[in-house]
């Protein structure tokens, strides 16, 4: 059975991200299927807005994996970078932004953070 580490919450919650994000901009992402593929997606408006979310998502569910690697390999000190990144843009993003997700980066990050400093 696969541990719930730091590195598997931070997978799911990429995985939730952007399915989320799925299901969120369904709408915007139909519009951009009906257009052309190539330069669909504006630097600012509801496309933009889209794209970054899911991008956001899959970086995280990555974040996850490399985190998971450091976790399997005993690598106390990328654990600890990795956490304290984590907390850093978790303590940022909620303050600016007090009602979305941030807040699991958070208590990930924490995690995190303890696991490595056990090693």
């Amino acid at each position: 059975m696969l541990r719930r580490t730091p590195g598997w919450w931070l997978q799911t919650t990429g995985v939730v991200h952007t399915a989320l994000g799925a299901v969120l901009y369904r709408d915007v992402y139909a519009g951009m299927g009906r257009d052309k593929v190539l330069a669909t997606v504006p630097e600012r408006g509801d496309r933009a807005t889209a794209f970054w979310f899911t991008a956001a998502g899959t970086a995280i569910f990555l974040g996850g994996r490399l985190l998971r690697s450091a976790e399997e390999h005993g690598d106390g000190a990328a654990q600890r970078t990795a956490g304290a990144i984590l907390l850093g843009v978790g303590a940022v993003g909620s303050a600016m932004m007090p009602r979305g997700g941030f807040w699991a980066l958070l208590a990930i990050g924490g995690a995190a953070v303890r696991r490595g400093r056990k090693l």
